[in-house]
């Protein structure tokens, strides 16, 4: 069952992000103002759908431990445990406190990668959209 859901969880996180991608680009070229108000709301609405990404791997993660697929290295983790864990690895963080110890290794690793190819697509995003709208300040 983890192993069906690396890939179903990746799949659901990147769409995720293109769509909060394509919200977030017509969004701030809807709203007027200073170059440095629709910048801020690119790295903000980015944000947001980081952290819905990384709860939604949350809830993956808390599925599979509650049909016991599988085991933290905590006992019985809190929601917010979970939540904290799988920021740690879709940040590419890193374990420390909280580690899987059975049955979740894969889909440590696919949340890892998707993690770091999500922010990686963020970053070139928010660099375009820079250019973009200190290009129409400098025209306008």
């Amino acid at each position: 069952m983890t192993i069906l859901a690396a890939p179903l969880l990746s799949l659901l996180a990147v769409g995720v992000h293109y769509e909060a991608l394509v919200f977030t680009s017509a969004f701030v070229n809807r709203v007027a103002g200073p170059a440095r108000v629709g910048v801020a709301l690119v790295v903000v609405l980015a944000l947001v759908a980081h952290m819905v990404e990384v709860v939604l791997y949350a809830a993956g993660w808390w599925a599979l431990i509650e049909a016991g697929l599988v085991q933290l290295s905590i006992p019985s983790p809190t929601l917010l445990d979970i939540v904290y864990f799988s920021g740690s690895v879709y940040s590419s963080l890193g374990f420390g406190d909280i580690v899987p110890v059975r049955g979740g290794q894969i889909l440590a690793v696919s949340e890892s990668v998707t993690g770091l190819v999500l922010i990686a697509w963020t970053a070139s995003f928010t660099f375009y959209e820079m250019r973009s709208h200190w290009d129409t300040h400098r025209a306008g």
